[in-house]
């Protein structure tokens, strides 16, 4: 007899007799039916591989032969009888006269129902004549109810009308060993496999998996006499026989007949509903589950199931009936041990998967690829994008959003029961994800090669998944952030850093840090936030990124299509010129081929239009998820106070608030982090700031403008400027009004915070000034976007008077940064003014060139010529326009509270040149070239303009140095412009009266100022060269030695020219103000020879004026005029 231990495939693989000779009749019987199944039975050419020893022999269960002891009931009593005279060799003969008399038996209790109302004992004669059903009589019939099969040829369907499969093999070894018809667990093996090749449809799976729910629901309904009853034995050994045989059906269809199905059959039971017959049970699971470790036909069974069933999901999308998909695999990994086996299997992280097919040839890549932005989803929700109105947008993006948070959630659970099923189960899921990340570097590269990255779609998933999985630590004070460890990427991490920028250390000084490892274990805290972060980079920030080049490469598809259609009468036209033979003369024809290539060209550039539309719908459909992008927004406020405590040194947030500045010294594991940790919160914040910033709390309010603050305060901090310029646009995006705050979402909190009042105004001056230069190839045009947003925020907050107080200080503390911060305002709007007024002059000559006659007189490419340079022109006046009035107003501000900082040596000049300048523009006999058409159109308003212009000259008219500035201007300077101005602003732009008052005295005084300084350079005469300044060609008031070059030159010169170049003018090394010496012999010099000639030349004047009224005898002239 077999080892009990033996498992049941190992029985199989041992189909043979016991060699001993001593087995009990019921053994040899079965032993005998397993080898001929081997043999030549027609129903399973593999059936050789069935054992003998099927299962251990039990005496509990034994059929003996009846005795006088027990009578058994009528159907017991029949059994001894058939068995003696052994006749049904012949499975196909039909049965005797006595076992349709059986059959009928079974069938006439059915007329005494009737006498059940005879109140007087009807029952009890009937209770009376039941006699206890014996323990084999009792088996029998609940094994032929369950494999629903019968030893009697005549029985076709049982009492409920059920088909019956007659065990004709079973029968006949019962009959050689005169044994009785009676079914036991020691046949049973035999008599399953016969069963199971005579299956319905030929699924011996699907017919042996109802059997197994039977048994399990008559384990559950049969009522014990106690804790030995054997039944329950006899039940239980029959179900882990079934179990067994429901593998074999998997892994060895062929031993049950010729018809093997071409997939594993546990997919479509998966797929089928667990309460339904043909559903993949919990008891079926939880059987398979608890025999794992003893037998691995059963782990590969079920681990093969759900390899197909990810094959099978790959082929499906969103459109498709996936949920039944999900539900297989979730009802799969409820089980420790099944999640186990699934995470050993060769699909589960293989590592030479390429990226594009990871949501495809990995176990769970299927499930996490379903997303309504893949393309055939979106058509489905966006058909025809063009036609569609708002509402219809709006309504489909709300319908993807709650389909695809179900199918998310659903996607959670999942990776939350594996890693939740064991340290080996943990790790594998990791691993997984660590995969999905560390093959998507080339997401994020510069141009996308989107055939060799896996989707979009895919990658979101994992991200939201993730950002969930975060979440037992992200609670609000952050308890538990002291459990990410910080040295995590010197541990041999799952996340792959090796070709990522750092936030300020170059690749040598990185690979030098994480060179020198680190001691310890990071737990599963870190893994998941190290893998989050990420994932945001790889995945939601990827999507946003793709969906903003989408929009830019969708508009110039329309443009290109509109270009494209406007030629469609060349395609009409052309014409075909054929040579006839019967004639020699020319035939003109009409060839359509060339119309229908040009209408198959449109149909093709409108089907990529639609499509790109669709996408970009879904995709920010997807992207707009109030509820996921709240839960990535807790996740990005715990990067935020994570960096700031690596940064700061400080234990935030128990200790409090941020102090600044940083320390000087940075440490080198926040240096040699990846930048996407930065990039990734800049990413994040400017797109919910920018669409939905209503899902913004008020603590992620303050941590957000913290981290602006604190590395536009530390600058040195961060290497990437567009990462410091994101910082820049998250607070402008925050102070834009919206519908309920006129201040945006962080206008209050910018005015209010006692750390914003300290720090702000000096992180956005600071910033303002090394956005000269960014180094990037489109630094010049980056510089005027960062500025324009800093002015946008000053002006929000300048309503405080605190800013205008710190900032007074700023000016009189640290008087170099301001005046450097002050000459950056004056070169903009220098720059931005002379380039906008310029366009407009330009605008109105090409204009007025266009529409003159000779423009029909130029060529076609030239008059295209013209036309676009009149295009481009008024694209630059749009664009400067803009930031001249932002600009103007800027300056307006810190003109009235600081007028001082804007008259020192080294700014006054400059600024009142270039106002000059642009009032001569304004209101002088070029004033004609400023008329356009459209003026609206470039938001030019000259009246506007001219009122900022004259606003600046108002503030700083209090101050002398500026009025000799304006005076000393000889290039611009125009009393008369100022006379004009005056009649302008009562006529036409209607100041208030004091303000022209003002302004008529301005003029009045730099008329006066003027006749000095021309009267003093006239009585000066021809300077000495060695006196005048080599660059201005002024006569120096304070002249210094430059340390190398050796030239001599004006103090307020040089250092006017370092505030935009901090080289040497004279040989281009490096200087700073503080290196140049003062000459002071020179100007000793300098002031003596002025006192010298003006005293003489007023002497002179003075005896001129003397002789000529004593020889006149009259009034002496007036020569203060000159």
């Amino acid at each position: 007899m077999a080892d009990s231990t033996m498992s049941d495939a190992d029985k199989v693989r041992e189909m043979a007799p016991d060699p001993s000779g001593h087995m009990a009749d019921i053994s040899k019987i079965r032993a005998k039916r397993l080898a001929k199944l081997g043999g030549a039975h027609s129903n399973g050419s593999s059936s050789s591989s069935l054992a003998a020893s099927g299962s251990p022999a039990q005496p509990s269960s034994a059929s003996p032969q009846p005795t006088a002891t027990s009578p058994p009931p009528q159907h017991s009593a029949k059994s001894p009888n058939e068995a003696k005279p052994n006749q049904f060799s012949q499975v196909g003969m039909k049965g005797e006269p006595e076992k349709k008399t059986a059959t009928q038996i079974k069938i006439r209790p059915r007329p005494a129902s009737p006498a059940k109302r005879d109140s007087e004992g009807a029952e009890r004669p009937r209770s009376r004549q039941r006699e206890p059903e014996n323990l084999e009589t009792w088996q029998d019939r609940n094994l032929r109810s369950i494999f629903r099969v019968t030893l009697r040829p005549e029985e076709i369907k049982d009492a409920h009308g059920h088909q019956l499969l007659f065990l004709g093999g079973t029968r006949q070894d019962l009959n050689e060993e005169k044994a009785p018809f009676l079914l036991n667990n020691n046949i049973l093996e035999g008599a399953i496999a016969e069963a199971a090749g005579q299956a319905p449809g030929g699924k011996p799976f699907e017919y042996l998996l109802a059997c197994f729910k039977r048994i399990s629901r008559g384990i559950r309904g049969t009522k014990y006499s106690g804790a030995d009853d054997p039944k329950r034995d006899i039940l239980k050994e029959t179900r882990r026989l079934c179990m067994s045989y429901c593998v074999f059906a998997v892994t060895m269809p062929e031993m049950f007949g010729d018809n093997v199905p071409a997939t594993n059959p546990l997919v479509d039971h998966l797929l089928a509903d667990p309460e339904c017959d043909s559903g993949i049970c919990t008891d079926f699971l939880d059987e398979a589950s608890t025999r794992m470790d003893e037998d691995e036909t059963i782990s590969n069974a079920l681990v093969g199931a759900a390899e197909d069933l990810s094959r099978r999901l790959a082929t499906i999308d969103m459109n498709g009936d996936y949920q039944t998909y999900v539900r297989g695999l979730m009802n799969l990994i409820r089980y420790p041990k099944i999640v186990e086996a699934m995470t050993r299997s060769q699909m589960w992280a293989p590592l030479d998967v390429e990226p594009q097919d990871i949501e495809t040839k990995t176990l769970l890549g299927p499930f996490f690829r379903l997303s309504p932005m893949q393309l055939e989803v979106a058509q489905s929700y966006f058909s025809a994008p063009k036609t569609r109105d708002r509402n219809f947008i709006t309504s489909a993006q709300n319908a993807i959003r709650l389909t695809l948070r179900n199918h998310q959630l659903m996607l959670f659970q999942i990776a939350r029961s594996i890693a939740g099923s064991g340290a080996q189960s943990k790790e594998a899921m990791l691993n997984w994800f660590a995969l999905c990340v560390n093959k998507n570097h080339k997401k994020r590269a510069m141009r996308v090669d989107y055939k060799t990255v896996s989707g979009d779609g895919f990658m979101v998933n994992v991200t939201v998944v993730l950002d969930q999985l975060c979440e037992p630590f992200m609670d609000a004070s952050f308890s538990k952030i002291d459990k990410i460890d910080v040295d995590y990427l010197r541990r041999k991490p799952r996340v792959d850093i090796s070709d990522e920028t750092k936030i300020n250390a170059d690749q040598k000084t990185a690979d030098e840090f994480y060179a020198r490892p680190a001691d310890g274990t990071s737990g599963f805290t870190s893994e998941i936030f190290f893998l989050t972060v990420a994932a945001h980079h790889y995945g939601t920030e990827a999507a946003q990124t793709r969906m903003s080049t989408m929009k830019k490469s969708v508009k110039r598809y329309e443009q290109d299509l509109e270009a494209f259609e406007a030629d469609r009468h060349k395609y009409i036209n052309v014409s075909r010129t054929f040579t006839l033979l019967i004639e020699p003369t020319l035939t003109i024809l009409q060839d359509p081929r060339y119309l229908a290539r040009f209408e198959e060209h449109v149909s093709r550039i409108k089907k990529q239009i639609d499509d790109m539309w669709s996408t970009i719908h879904a995709t920010n459909g997807v992207l707009l998820d109030d509820l996921n992008q709240a839960r990535s927004m807790q996740f990005m406020r715990l990067v935020i106070v994570w960096l700031l405590r690596l940064a700061s040194r400080q234990n935030l947030p128990k200790s409090g608030e941020l102090k600044l500045p940083l320390p000087a010294d940075q440490p080198d594991v926040f240096r040699c982090l990846p930048e996407y940790f930065l990039e990734d919160i800049v990413e994040n914040f400017k797109f919910i700031t920018g669409n939905i910033p209503h899902i913004m709390t008020p603590q992620q309010c303050d941590e957000i403008v913290q981290i602006c603050v604190a590395f536009l305060r530390n600058t040195e901090y961060v290497k990437n400027p567009g990462v410091k310029s994101g910082l820049v646009t998250i607070l402008y995006y925050g102070v834009q009004p919206m519908q309920n705050s006129k201040t945006g979402l962080l206008g209050d909190l910018l005015i209010g915070s006692p750390f914003a009042h300290k720090h702000l105004l000096h992180a956005l001056m600071k910033f303002y000034i090394e956005a000269e230069s960014t180094g990037t190839h489109t630094q010049f045009y980056d510089k005027f976007n960062i500025r324009f947003e800093i002015f946008q925020v000053i002006k929000c907050i300048w309503a405080n008077t605190m800013y205008r107080e710190n900032l007074a200080k700023e000016a009189a503390v640290n008087t170099d940064f301001f005046v450097q911060f002050v000459n950056m305002i004056v070169n903009d709007v220098t720059f931005v003014l002379d380039e906008s007024l310029s366009s407009f002059t330009r605008i109105h000559e090409l204009t007025k060139e266009i529409g003159s006659a000779a423009f029909g007189a130029l060529s076609e490419e030239e008059r295209k010529e013209r036309q676009e340079l009149l295009e481009d022109q008024k694209g630059k006046a749009k664009s400067y326009m803009g930031l001249t009035r932002e600009s103007m107003e800027t300056l307006i501000l810190f003109t009235e509270t600081l007028p001082d900082a804007f008259t020192m040596p080294e700014i006054v000049q400059r600024l009142a040149d270039m106002l000059d300048y642009n009032l001569d523009i304004m209101v002088g006999d070029k004033r004609t070239n400023l008329r356009v058409d459209n003026a609206e159109e470039y938001k030019f308003n000259p009246r506007a303009l001219l009122t900022d212009i004259v606003k600046v000259f108002i503030n700083l008219s209090g101050k002398a140095r500026f009025v000799q500035a304006i005076a000393k201007d000889g290039r611009s300077y125009k009393p008369q412009n100022f006379t004009k101005a005056a009649e302008l602003m009562r006529n036409k732009v209607y100041m208030s009266p004091m303000e022209i008052q003002t302004w008529t005295q301005l003029g009045d005084r730099v008329a006066l100022v003027k006749a000095e300084e021309e009267e003093e350079e006239a009585d000066l005469g021809e300077v000495p060269e060695e006196f005048m300044d080599p660059l201005m060609a002024d006569i120096m008031t304070d002249p210094v030695i430059l340390p190398i070059s050796r030239q001599v030159i004006d103090r307020s010169t040089i250092r006017s020219h370092l505030l935009s170049d901090p080289n040497d003018p004279f040989n281009r090394t490096p200087l700073k103000i503080t290196d140049v010496i003062a000459d002071d012999a020179l100007r000793g010099k300098i002031q003596a020879w002025k006192k010298e000639r003006l005293e003489a030349k007023r002497a002179e004047k003075g005896a001129t004026a003397a002789a000529t009224a004593a020889a006149g005898g009259g009034e002496a002239m007036d020569t203060s005029q000159g």
